[in-house]
């Protein structure tokens, strides 16, 4: 894996990436990421904010790698360093995953690389990168996109979103969960962008729907319904969704939907558990309920992730194709 830095890169965008990419964590998951910080000159590069930081590796590296990111990007006016364009095309057409954070999208758009994918950046600039790159079909509202080997994220937070999507089809549900709580963050945030545009980031003191999330995802196997889940909380169907989506920036039943698909698979990676009643256990019903919505949600059939992710754990070993 490389971290690609430049001068005027996010510095956020790149002590966060790194937080995950960078600290070596095999000792508790069995291997890690090997991730090499890459600039166009090996040395000190000054990030944004004053902030500098050593490079010990030139492009040459970069175009090795399995996953290559590229932190934010100054937009408004300026064109990336025609090495670095070169090298994201290189390892793009060698079938390396590109990942960008917030503005460098805009890199990627330079490159070629956006071209007939949907994509996200910031909503501050996503009108910008729809209007520099109209090949690309921008989407505002997501937080993050996973589209055939180029990933973007929307921000800063979104880029943490990202790196654990990264990290759980590596690695697992467990595992990006386990990183999510060592790093006190969210391991998955349902929603999209909305939520961020004058929205407060945190309940009101009192609220008591963090609670109801937190006995929802204890009790999944019940039949939930807005009626129901405003019944916990003394809430009408109707004020419980306005302060549901104001809180998480999604529907109640979208949240239940994806909180039952992270628990199916925590369960296929365990064992042997039958499709059927791993379904019961998480609520969505029927084995043929969990096939259909697993794969529209994680992309994959549940039997293919079982596959993939269950003999991971047993052996231990890296993930296949696992990112240099």
């Amino acid at each position: 894996m490389a971290i690609l830095i430049y001068a005027g890169a996010g510095s956020f965008d790149y002590i966060t990436i790194n937080e995950i990419f960078g600290v070596d964590y095999s000792a508790r998951f069995g291997s890690w990421y090997r991730t090499k910080v890459c600039a166009v000159t090996p040395g000190q590069v000054e990030l944004d904010g004053g902030v500098s930081v050593h490079a010990p590796y030139g492009l040459e590296d970069a175009e090795q790698a399995g996953l290559l990111i590229v932190p934010g990007w100054i937009p408004e006016d300026a064109v990336p360093p025609p090495a670095l364009l070169r090298t994201l095309r290189r390892a793009h057409r060698r079938g390396a995953r590109i990942m960008s954070i917030c503005t460098g999208a805009f890199i990627l758009g330079h490159a070629g690389l956006l071209d007939h994918r949907r994509v996200t950046t910031h909503w501050s600039t996503a009108g910008l990168l729809a209007t520099l790159f109209p090949a690309a079909a921008v989407d505002p509202r997501a937080l993050f996109v996973d589209d055939r080997s180029i990933l973007t994220a929307a921000g800063m937070s979104a880029g943490i979103d990202l790196a654990l999507h990264v990290v759980r089809g590596d690695f697992g549900a467990d595992a990006a969960a386990a990183l999510a709580r060592r790093l006190v963050l969210a391991g998955y945030r349902s929603g999209g962008q909305a939520q961020f545009v004058d929205v407060p980031l945190s309940p009101d003191p009192g609220d008591p729907l963090p609670d109801l999330l937190d006995w929802m995802r204890r009790n999944l196997d019940q039949r939930w319904s807005l009626r129901s889940m405003g019944a916990r909380v003394h809430m009408s169907p109707r004020t419980l969704t306005r302060r549901f989506e104001r809180l998480t920036g999604t529907t109640p039943q979208k949240w239940l939907t994806r909180e039952r698909i992270l628990a199916a698979q925590r369960l296929l990676e365990a064992g042997d558990e039958p499709i059927g009643r791993i379904a019961a256990l998480t609520g969505i019903g029927s084995a043929s309920n969990l096939r259909q919505i697993f794969r529209r949600e994680v992309g994959i059939s549940a039997q293919q992730y079982r596959a993939r992710f269950r003999s991971r754990r047993n052996t231990n070993r890296a993930p296949a194709g696992h990112p240099s």
